[in-house]
């Protein structure tokens, strides 16, 4: 679900923070890093055991440790830790768009330390019940749909536009 976690994220995030500074890039990429984690584990590497694609980083411990690590690793009011805590805030996102998000992965070990299977488990399988759900198409096609609309109200079909949002990271004003 890669349109509606980008296109939510980027949604929420600027709805939420409304902070033009913001560095669009790394809230992106945290509102995708849990399926870049879970996924390849979960659903191809380790499917007999897990059966799911959610495990480790569909977990609060997760958003938290990696929120921490941000706040041990930079500076307090430095640029670096401005720019990189919209990684966490892009992983908390994606677990709020995830919702509803089983209570045991979303706890995870609180609540026990086996994770629930989601779908069949197998890459294949997870797909296909993908393409299947209506609910998980209505989610690509709103997240898809906000980011065309974005695309076009900040006109990124400019090259210099699109130039400026790639190497900063911010829309163009």
């Amino acid at each position: 679900m890669i349109f509606w976690h980008v296109g939510g994220a980027l949604f929420l995030g600027r709805w939420v923070f409304r902070d033009p500074s913001m560095d669009l890039r790394v809230l992106v990429f945290g509102a995708i890093l849990s399926d870049l984690i879970d996924k390849p584990i979960g659903s191809v590497v380790f499917v007999d055991r897990f059966e799911t694609g959610r495990i480790y980083a569909h977990t609060l411990l997760f958003a938290v440790l990696v929120l921490f690590s941000v706040m041990t690793l930079t500076k307090r009011g430095g640029a670096a830790r401005k720019r990189w805590l919209a990684l966490p805030i892009g992983v908390f996102f994606h677990l709020l768009l995830d919702m509803p998000l089983d209570a045991t992965t979303l706890f995870w070990p609180v609540l026990g330390l086996e994770f629930p299977a989601f779908a069949e488990g197998a890459l294949a399988d997870l797909i296909a019940y993908l393409l299947r759900s209506p609910w998980v198409v209505l989610q690509e096609v709103v997240g898809l749909g906000y980011l065309i609309a974005l695309y076009r109200r900040m006109q990124l079909g400019e090259p210099g536009r699109r130039k400026q949002l790639i190497e900063t990271g911010r829309l163009p004003v």
